[in-house]
């Protein structure tokens, strides 16, 4: 009987009848030759594996050093944008309150001549006290328009429904129509902005202006 690893040769006298029987010989070890790795896989050692940790954890250290520079920056910012706030309002406040005491103190003499002119109003003839609250008004007004205080008065011009309020149409005139022929309150405007509209009666009938107006937005334009 021969052995040949998982099956075994019976021989029999008989050189006609040859049988071949199979027998379970066991799991055969594996040499650590047939037992190799792949060539192609790098099984990482433990010197790898602590040169990664190490790497990971410098980088965790930069990266966290940097967060704080940068949130330090953040609030030192925060901090300066807060001051100059509270600097720009003080600012501010103090230049309206210097303002306002300049313009107090330019009414000063205005308030003297109202009076000056009380006083001697029961006194004085109808003409000088005229003269004086006609004075004592365009004191008041130059005042005023040194702090860009304006006053219009637009009679005899084109009604303008952005600078004019119309409080009554007016009938036979000589004026063209759409033209303002009289003002019951000027116009005020301060630093350009209109504080006030001109009250003006108005020439009845659609002038040019307002004509053209109509014209434009009947078309479309």
């Amino acid at each position: 009987m021969s052995d040949h690893g998982d099956f075994e040769i019976q021989i029999d006298e008989d050189p006609d009848e040859i049988e071949i029987e199979f027998i379970d010989v066991g799991e055969v070890p594996a040499s650590n030759e047939d037992v190799g790795t792949d060539p192609g896989v790098v099984e990482p050692s433990g010197d790898d594996d602590e040169g990664s940790t190490a790497q990971l954890e410098l980088q965790k250290n930069e990266h966290q050093k940097e967060i704080a520079h940068l949130r330090e920056m953040y609030l030192r910012k925060l901090a300066e944008f807060d001051n100059f706030r509270k600097r720009t309002e003080r600012e501010r406040a103090e230049r309206e309150k210097v303002a306002g005491l300049e313009v107090v103190q330019d009414l000063i003499p205005v308030i003297d001549n109202f009076e000056r002119a009380l006083e001697h109003a029961s006194a004085s003839s109808r003409e000088a006290l005229e003269q004086g609250i006609e004075m004592i008004s365009k004191q008041l007004i130059d005042v005023l328009g040194r702090r860009g205080l304006e006053i219009f008065d637009p009679t005899g011009e084109v009604f303008d429904p952005e600078a004019h309020e119309a409080i009554q149409r007016v009938e036979d005139s000589d004026l063209a129509p759409g033209t303002v022929a009289w003002v019951v309150g000027k116009g005020i405007r301060f630093g350009g902005r209109l504080l006030r509209p001109a009250m003006v009666g108005v020439v009845s009938g659609i002038s040019e202006r307002a004509q053209s107006s109509v014209t434009k937005e009947g078309n479309g334009s």
